[in-house]
């Protein structure tokens, strides 16, 4: 796992990722407004449900993905860097998604309003915080993130 080329490759991606993910929670949660998710639900693009769905996540829900968007858009930053604080950035990152998704889809029932394309997207972010979990992990263990 020494390849510059592989390991600058996969930083961009991430970086991208999370810079994106930062980008939707912040335009999700302090931007947009129920004529927005109103919008979405007349083009059809999401369901009515999802949009009240939205409406009603609680505070807490709302810090915790706060905190997953910010750690992860840190842990791509240290991993540009090279630095170690990307394994716990992205560690913490991870543990806040797996809270988000255990009450939206074992508490709220989330899956009932969204989407199977949502749900298979949703699975596969969650697929890429383990992948940079493991990722950060074995370049600390190489020497590369220090």
């Amino acid at each position: 796992m020494n390849n510059p080329i592989v390991y600058w490759s996969i930083a961009g991606i991430l970086f991208i990722w999370g810079a994106a993910y930062a980008g939707l929670v912040l335009f999700s949660f302090f931007v947009s407004s129920p004529e927005h998710w109103n919008a979405l639900v007349a083009e059809g693009r999401i369901r009515a449900e999802y949009a009240i769905y939205i409406s009603e996540i609680p505070g807490w829900v709302i810090v915790t993905t706060v905190i997953a968007a910010l750690t992860r858009l840190l842990g791509a930053l240290a991993l540009l860097l090279r630095n170690a604080w990307a394994f716990p950035f992205y560690s913490i990152s991870l543990c806040s998604v797996v809270v988000i998704m255990f009450r939206g889809f074992v508490l709220a029932d989330v899956a009932s309003v969204i989407r199977t394309s949502q749900i298979v997207l949703e699975f596969a972010f969650l697929s890429i915080s383990v992948f940079a979990v493991w990722y950060t992990f074995a370049q600390v263990n190489g020497g590369v993130l220090r």
